[in-house]
């Protein structure tokens, strides 16, 4: 690499460290995903997901809500997540497993009961990175994959 390539680089550094500084949101949410990861639970599949499908049956009609479908083996965690004016709600069905879901945040954690037909709501949710782990009677241990909402 010559003289002119490094001055060059040099220079796309400094303004790169200047404009495309990571947003201030991203380190927390790093930390929360490190510090909450669990070992011993079984990583739910995603199945399928609104903002990326193509498919008009499963797209949300810019209405501010979004699909969500994970499964393992045993379990299947279906999730809605709904914007209204700023404020996120959580909806979750789940099959094959009972107990309670913790929904989990950059910003903490909050458990919810799974009802005896396998719903779940969690209402308030701060915008970024979330997840949903189930903490099944029976000692199911199910996670979803984090997601940027």
């Amino acid at each position: 690499m010559n003289h002119d390539d490094e001055v060059l680089l040099d220079r796309l550094r400094v303004i790169a460290s200047i404009v495309d500084d990571p947003p201030p949101w991203l380190d927390q949410t790093a930390r929360a995903a490190l510090s909450t990861r669990r070992l011993d639970g079984e990583l739910a599949e995603l199945m399928l997901d609104s903002d990326l499908s193509q498919t008009a049956l499963v797209r949300a009609a810019d209405d501010g809500v979004r699909l969500l479908s994970f499964e393992t083996a045993s379990v299947s965690i279906e999730l809605q997540i709904e914007d209204v004016d700023g404020q996120l709600t959580l909806r979750g069905l789940v099959s094959g497993a009972s107990g309670e879901a913790i929904i989990e945040m950059a910003s903490g954690s909050r458990a919810v009961p799974i009802s005896a037909q396998g719903w779940f709501v969690a209402g308030d949710l701060p915008r970024g990175a979330v997840r949903v782990r189930l903490r099944a009677l029976d000692g199911t241990a199910v996670t979803t994959s984090w997601v940027s909402v």
